[in-house]
């Protein structure tokens, strides 16, 4: 099986598109390149988080397509050559690793999970969940590919979202759904998944919205284990915070608002 990566350019203005298998892609994302982009990205998030600052490697970071395998017309435009029936969650917000690892040792215990991996942020997961029709065929058509793809959305968050303490992150389920190119020392993959197996749908579900099992705790930070990374990330988000609000409290206005904006 073939997935698609795409790295666009924001300054070249250029979008480059490659096709990668499966087995070569997990073997790829246990070991970072020398450039550690994903570890730089890693570290910085936390002063980004809540600004309007970006990443500055993060066009080196390509997205991953997993459900279809594009290639392009002679015109440069994308196009389905075959879709894949790999349907993307993602549990993000997580506190740290042991959560990261908990979700994955989860959903590994259903055999339609096809893979399940740390996301680029280091606080998510992304879980491939493998769909085929009775016959065990796939959709051919673009239109078919985007009808069966939804209702497939649907039924994997239904059949996931109870063997979780953490809501899966609801998206729009098109065939573009990507995450970024990430790096994941022991990612599950099990290229032999057993398909859950629906019929060709004639139109999208009826329902948009699910029933989300709450988590115990809203907030990621309470979730942390005690150490030394905790209380790094959590310096990173003051330092963050304080960068912002610093006008604010150097002259000694609103000195309320920043006590509640940032309690210690």
């Amino acid at each position: 099986m073939k997935i698609t990566l795409i790295r666009k350019d924001e300054e070249q203005g250029t979008e480059t598109l490659s096709l990668c298998d499966t087995d070569a892609f997990f073997e790829k994302i246990k070991t970072e390149p020398q450039t550690a982009h994903v570890s730089g990205l890693r570290e910085v998030l936390p002063r980004l988080e809540g600004s309007s600052a970006r990443y500055t490697h993060i066009d080196k970071l390509p997205r991953v397509y997993p459900a279809v395998e594009y290639t392009r017309k002679q015109k440069g435009e994308k196009r389905m050559k075959h879709y894949n029936g790999l349907v993307q969650l993602e549990v993000n917000r997580l506190a740290d690793l042991y959560e990261v690892e908990y979700v994955k040792r989860q959903v590994e215990q259903l055999p339609q999970t096809f893979a399940a991996f740390c996301g680029s942020s280091g606080r998510s997961v992304k879980i491939w969940v493998r769909f085929a029709r009775p016959d065990g065929s796939l959709p051919t058509t673009g239109q078919e590919a985007l009808l069966f793809h939804a209702n497939a959305y649907r039924l994997a968050v239904t059949c996931y979202q109870p063997m979780l303490p953490f809501g899966i992150t609801l998206k729009e389920p098109d065939l573009m759904q990507s995450c970024r190119m990430t790096v994941d020392e022991q990612p599950y993959y099990n290229p032999a998944a057993v398909p859950f197996c629906i019929e060709q749908p004639l139109a999208l579900p009826d329902e948009e919205t699910f029933r989300q099992r709450k988590q115990s705790s809203e907030s990621a930070p309470e979730r942390m284990k005690p150490g030394c990374k905790s209380m790094q990330t959590f310096a990173l988000m003051y330092q963050s915070a304080r960068k912002r609000h610093w006008p604010k409290w150097k002259t000694g206005r609103a000195t309320t608002d920043w006590n509640l904006c940032c309690p210690i």
